[in-house]
Formats: structure tokens, sequence, C-alpha cells
């Protein structure tokens, strides 16, 4: 009966035990013995015995006590426990009153803190005031009742001496706020109630207003205090009532005891509490201007951002430094914060969930400004491209291309762009960065979304700059290569005819124990008429290793008509690792896998005829420069070489396998995954 009431009694002993005691308020006497039960068969689990329990109460009820040494329970009346001590506290249990040894008999406090009437969720009720002497805040907790009223009790007060460094009266106060939202937040996270409504009060103009305003435009000490105060709070739960009003002026003066008696303002709160709340003498119409504020500094904002924010319909690049970013996307997303800022006029949250949306946007904001430059009449100088005018108000060319943009997945306008600035060359920067591939290639992938005039020598330029690409650029003597197989001259499905070949050893570290390191092989499959590769990892050198590779390849690509490959012999420059793994292969087992569904093995003949299994070589070097790009020297997992390898893959599947052409109306260049994918890029 109790698992179903208090399903987790231990969370409740940990929430409410104090040193040795033990203190929890339900709502009957019957719940309290529940949880006793319980809490008394979790700590005999560990060896622990309850001395006694206390239950008080309006019901007439008694105190269960637990003898240590027969370990049974005896019911005693309350009257032999006229006064416990709790937490250094006296308390009547038969009152349920806190009290103290004092002189004053006034001096009694109620421990509970929900009426017995109490009906619905409270509101939580915070006052904060500032005085040259202290500052401070109570809480009070407000509840309805059952015959439509309302009562408050004080639930916590904290002050802190005002510090001895002068400090002004509103500084003073905006430390009592701050003392405030941190009280709330400790209230919300501890109390057992929820609460249906928080609200701050404050008889200070000028704090509430410093809560309204954004952080940036104050001194460093109000600054930081505001900044807490709003992370903490929501600055509309902040109200201004007169000083006659606030409670927490008592925590802030020399207060003499008889004000702080049982049915006083500092027990229940301001009369006002009692009433419904649209009648409270609360305003938040109190607003003061930037020159009514203290600690106000002034904003200076750059010649840049002016521009950008007295736009109304976009934003103005015309002042922008492009030479002071860096990179393309840094532009892009330096450029959403301030299209934001022009929406939203402010600087709050506007760096925070950018999205691809938001980015898009952004370039054509600076592509509708780039466009500017173009002569009015751009129908006649650019007549040869074919130019137009999409429904965006954007310059786009290939005006013959709409039919074929229907059909196709790259349904992208080639927008026409201005060489010249610094925009484009960032661009084509970032372009040439993904993979420091050759022009033709970085030319292919720009003209697939921009048509630059004359950007072969832009990119030539880019690529001449480039470290990475010099550094690649190393060539050996070429030689002649001979006659090309057959399936290599054929049309055929991607993956019908393959060439696989295998690279390493690479070096993998162990998932649980990073500083074990393995050997791991690399095995690339090559598609001999689209040019497409997959590239997987092999997790050890035997033949059973090589086999699960191969079942991973057939079950995403299919079982291919013919496979080619090397034999181990024949592998004159590999590592003389990799060529005695190869060599101990059991070679018919590899070629039975795969009989059932027509795939044919085929070896090539020699060492001396590389064109014949050429293709998987080429395509090797390009996986190996990719690697060293991506992973230089780190050591990865299994797994997470892996995926590096599968990434790779797809990267070298949008490489342009056509010619490259100077007519826009000729489309976007063709790739390996246009044929297996059906478009360009896997996104």
């Amino acid at each position: 009966m109790y698992q179903h009431i208090y399903p987790d009694a231990s969370k409740m002993v940990i929430r409410n035990s104090y040193v040795d005691d033990i203190l929890q308020s339900v709502e009957s006497v019957d719940n309290a013995r529940l949880i006793t039960q319980q809490t008394e068969k979790m700590f005999a689990c560990g060896g622990f015995r309850i001395k006694h329990w206390i239950i008080s109460g309006n019901e007439k009820c008694g105190s269960t006590l637990q003898s240590q040494d027969s370990g049974e329970s005896v019911e005693v009346d309350l009257d032999e426990f006229a006064h416990e001590k709790i937490l250094g506290m006296r308390w009547d249990p038969k009152q349920d009153l806190f009290d103290f040894k004092e002189s004053i008999e006034q001096l009694k406090f109620h421990r509970c803190l929900k009426p017995d009437n109490a009906v619905g969720d409270p509101i939580l009720v915070i006052f904060s005031d500032g005085s040259k002497l202290a500052y401070g805040t109570c809480a009070y907790v407000r509840w309805g009742t059952a015959h439509g009223g309302f009562e408050s009790r004080l639930v916590i007060a904290k002050n802190r001496i005002a510090p001895t460094k002068q400090m002004s009266v509103p500084r003073l106060e905006l430390c009592g706020a701050v003392l405030a939202a941190r009280i709330r937040q400790k209230l919300v996270e501890e109390m057992d109630y929820k609460f249906s409504r928080v609200i701050h009060i404050v008889d200070s103009m000028i704090v509430r207003a410093q809560i309204q305003r954004e952080s940036y435009g104050f001194g460093t000490f109000v600054a930081t205090r505001v900044a807490e105060i709003q992370n903490k709070t929501e600055p509309s739960d902040w109200w201004w009532v007169q000083s006659d009003f606030n409670a927490a002026d008592l925590a802030t003066r020399i207060t003499s005891p008889n004000d702080m008696v049982k049915n006083s303002i500092w027990k229940n709160g301001p009369k006002f509490l009692n009433d419904p709340i649209d009648q409270w003498p609360l305003r938040q119409d109190c607003n003061l201007g930037n020159d009514e504020l203290p600690d106000t500094i002034g904003i200076v904002m750059s010649s840049d951002i002016k521009k950008m924010t007295n736009t109304v319909s976009g934003l103005d690049f015309e002042d922008v430094k492009l030479e002071n970013i860096s990179s393309y996307s840094k532009l892009l997303r330096v450029t959403c914060i301030l299209m934001r800022i022009v929406t939203m006029k402010s600087f709050k949250g506007a760096s925070i969930g950018i999205t691809a949306e938001s980015l898009n946007a952004a370039e054509l904001e600076w592509i509708r400004y780039l466009q500017r430059d173009i002569s009015d009449d751009w129908t006649k100088t650019f007549r040869r491209l074919s130019p137009e005018k999409n429904e965006a108000g954007i310059v786009v060319v290939g005006k013959r291309l709409a039919d074929w943009l229907k059909a196709t997945w790259n349904r992208t306008d080639l927008m026409l762009l201005p060489n010249k600035g610094h925009y484009v060359w960032l661009y084509l920067k970032s372009v040439h960065d993904q993979d420091h591939a050759g022009v033709d290639v970085t030319l292919a992938k720009v003209r697939s979304k921009f048509w630059i005039p004359k950007v072969h020598k832009s990119i030539s330029m880019i690529r001449k700059r480039c470290v990475i690409s010099r550094r690649r650029d190393n060539k050996c003597i070429g030689q002649q290569m001979g006659p090309l197989p057959l399936e290599r001259l054929q049309p055929s499905p991607a993956f019908s005819y393959c060439s696989v070949d295998l690279f390493g050893p690479l070096t993998i570290k162990d998932t649980v124990k990073g500083r074990t390191h393995g050997k791991a092989y690399g095995v690339l499959f090559n598609c001999m008429s689209s040019r497409a590769v997959y590239v997987d990892l092999a997790d050890g050198y035997g033949t059973s290793s090589f086999i699960m590779v191969l079942r991973r390849f057939t079950s995403v690509r299919g079982y291919p008509k013919k496979i080619r490959s090397d034999l181990g012999s024949q592998l004159v420059s590999a590592s003389k690792e990799l060529k005695e793994v190869i060599q101990n292969w059991h070679w018919d087992t590899i070629k039975m896998f795969g009989n059932g569904n027509g795939m044919e093995w085929e070896f090539t003949k020699a060492a001396d005829a590389p064109w014949e299994n050429g293709c998987s070589e080429a395509l090797i070097k390009s996986v190996k420069k990719s690697l060293s790009l991506a992973i230089g020297q780190s050591i990865m997992t299994f797994s997470e070489l892996q995926t590096v390898l599968f990434e790779v893959a797809n990267i070298l599947n949008e490489r342009p396998i056509g010619t490259s052409t100077s007519d826009p109306n000729e489309g976007t260049y063709l790739c390996p995954n246009d044929l297996i994918l059906g478009r360009a890029s896997s996104i």
C-alpha cells in the first residue's frame, strides 16, 4: 500500500535528513506511519535501526517508539515528549510549534507551512530591498483557502550587512534583488510544492528598470548582477511597490522583536497578499530612461553595424570590410547575426540557433548586393549566357537550361556573380579547401551553383597559393600505360564490374584500452564503369576478415558479375607486411564466396602490367591523401576510422568524371554520385 503512495522513500529520506534527524510533513497520520515503515525497512538492509519516531498533528495520535533490545514498537502519549530538540531548536510536537526559550512568550512560530484548508497550488512572493545598513530578501508562500480567502506564510529570509566600502543605495538594492533571485532558484528546486507563479517585488524603480534592460548597457558592477538576475528569473516577474508595502524593509534596518510577532507583516506578509492579485498595489509601468538610470554606459557601434542596422528592407554591405573575415562560413554566420539584430532590434540571443535556412538567406542578401555592380544593360552584356531574373530578383544564366533543371536532381539556378571583390575570393577558397583538388574540379563545383566570368584564373591563383596543394603536387616520373580492360569501356550498371585493392596497414587503438594499438587494412572496391568507390576497413589480416568486408560490400552494392584483383606475389610496390598478409589468404575460399550469385573472380596477369588494376591504385593514392588531410597522425578506433573511410569515399564519388565546359547551357558536371545516387551530393 505504501509503495503506491511513496514509491521512492530513499529520495525522501535524503532530501529531508539533517544530521541525525529525519523531518517530513505529510497529509495524515496514516501516511506518516507508512513512511516510517518503509524507512525502517530500508535502514534495516544496512544494519541501521531508528531510535524512535515522533508523529504530531491536529489528530489525536501518539509517538511510536522502537525498543533497542527487542526491536518491538510501542505507543506512548505525546505528553511524555513535551519538548524535543530538532536542529538545535525546541519543538512542541503536541502543538506542532517551534519556540525559543526566551522571556518574550510571543516568539513562537508555526512549523507547518501549509494551512489546513489550503486548496490548489501556491504562489511564491519574494520581496527584496536595500539600505545603507544592509540588503536582504524575504519569501512568502501564498495559499488559496477553501472559503475563498488567502493565507501567506514566511518561508525564508536572508540579509547581508552592507560592505564597509561606501556604495550607493541603488547598488545595494540591486544586490538585494540578486539575493532574491538566488533564493527563488533554491526554493523552486528544493521545495516539494509546485508554484503556480513566482512574483518578485521591489520598491526601487531604478532596480526594476535595470532588470528590464540588456546587461550590456551598464557598467561591470550592474551588468554582472543584472545578467545573473535575468538568467535565474524572467524580467516580467518583477514588480514595483511603495516602500510602505515592502516586507523586506524589515531585513535592512534595525527592527524591534515586537515588529516580528505572530501576526506581523514579517510573519504573514503585507495585508494586500490576502487580496486577489489584480487588487495588489503593484506597477510595471515605471520604466525610466537611460538618463535616469545610474551606471549606464554609452554603446558605440562600429560604422559597419550602424550601416547594417539602419536599413529597414535589408542589410547595407557598402562599408563592410570583407578583408577582416577569414572564411566564407564565418561571413555567412556574421551576416545571419546582423540580420537578426535588425529584425529583433536587440543583441540578445542573436548568435544562438543559426539554421541552414538563415545561412541561405544571408547568402542571397550578399548576392543581391554584389549584383548591383552589374550594368543596367546586363541583358546585352551577358547575352551569350541567356540571362534572366528569377522570382527572388536574382540574375541567373542558362535560360535554355530551364527544362533540364526540372528533370534533374540539381534543381538550382546558376546565379551570375561578378568576378571582383573579396566575397568571390572567400567563396572560391571555401570550395577549393573542401578537398584541395585541381582547378577543373573546383571549377566544376563552383559552376554547379554560380556562374562567375573569368573564374578559371582566380581558381588557379588560389590553388597556387595553397600550401597543402603545393605539397601534394609533387609528381613522380610518369609511365606509358597499356590498353584498358574491356570492362572499363563497355556500359554496365554501377558495381557490375569491380576491381579491389588493399592498402595499409593502418594503426588503430582499442575502444576500451586507448593505449593498446592494433593494425587494420583498408579495402577499396572500384566500379570499372562509373568510377565510383566503396572503401571499408578489415579488422585483421585473416581470410575471414576480408570476407566480412566483402559481405558488407555486397549487402550495400549487390553482387558484382566480376571482381578483378592482384595476388600477393604481384604487389611489387606494396609493403612487405601487406604482401605476407595477402599471400597467406585462402583464395579458394574467397573465390567460392558469391559463386551462387554469379560472381566471378579474376586475377591480374603480372606485376609489370599495372594498367590492369591501375584504376584502383590511383584511387588508393587519393584515399591516402584525403586520410592525411583528415586525420594526419591521429590514431583512431576501428569504428572511427571506418567512418572516416566512408566519408572519404563519398568525397571521391563527388569528383567530376566528365569534361569541363565554358557553356552554362550544358549543365553542371557529372560525378559518380550522379550515377549511383541520382544526385551529385549525398546531402
